[in-house]
């Protein structure tokens, strides 16, 4: 046995993994925020977002427009750029797990509002709402924020004296490429979110009744 454990040697772990498996607890821990703050409100505000939600879902039902293009650009696309500019500024390095968690809480919460106001049936009314958003959103904003906190860091570092016995920061042609490709998938989802998010909701309302 100890001859076969001698064996087995652990690599070292990629800082890319483990930068990935941070930021994916930061939004857990957010999701875990957003659901509970969901579920801490009081009578009178639970009344008034079940109000809200009916009224959302009766417009949905009668066959209600889409989320208007503006809105929808800002939503697709609001985090990604945040994320690209972020990694130029040594406080990304803070902000960048910060708004990871942020798009968590705000995720959740969403979920969870659906779920005080319509029981187990609100899971697949907010997957009505957010299912094709976050097909989009959700790896585009893993992997840019996993390009950008390295960087921020650097310049972090940079900024604290590390800088004289340090290169510079260098963004290089990857960087800006897959921001680029990034922005396509985000366009392609608001196109998505636009044609087919109404009906899938419209679908979920369907299936409850």
């Amino acid at each position: 046995m100890r001859t076969v454990m001698r064996t087995i040697r652990l690599g070292p772990v990629e800082p890319s993994l483990m930068r990935g498996l941070l930021l994916a607890l930061f939004f857990l821990a957010g999701a875990l925020i957003g659901h509970l703050y969901a579920g801490s409100w009081g009578e009178d505000a639970q009344t008034e977002l079940n109000r809200y939600l009916t009224d959302y879902c009766t417009v949905y039902d009668a066959g209600g427009v889409p989320v208007p293009l503006l809105s929808c650009v800002m939503i697709y696309f609001g985090y990604g750029t945040l994320l690209f500019l972020l990694g130029f500024s040594s406080v990304g390095a803070v902000l960048i797990p910060a708004l990871a968690g942020l798009y968590g809480f705000l995720t959740m919460y969403t979920i969870s509002c659906f779920v005080h106001c319509y029981g187990r049936d609100g899971v697949l009314l907010a997957m009505g709402v957010l299912l094709v958003r976050l097909v989009f959103t959700l790896p585009c904003f893993l992997t840019l924020a996993g390009e950008a906190w390295p960087l921020s860091i650097e310049l972090l570092l940079l900024s604290f004296g590390r800088g004289r016995r340090s290169a510079p920061v260098l963004y290089g042609s990857r960087y800006f490429l897959l921001f680029a490709l990034c922005a396509v998938v985000l366009a392609a989802g608001v196109c998505c979110e636009r044609l087919f998010a109404p009906a899938l909701f419209r679908l979920a309302m369907g299936a409850l009744e």
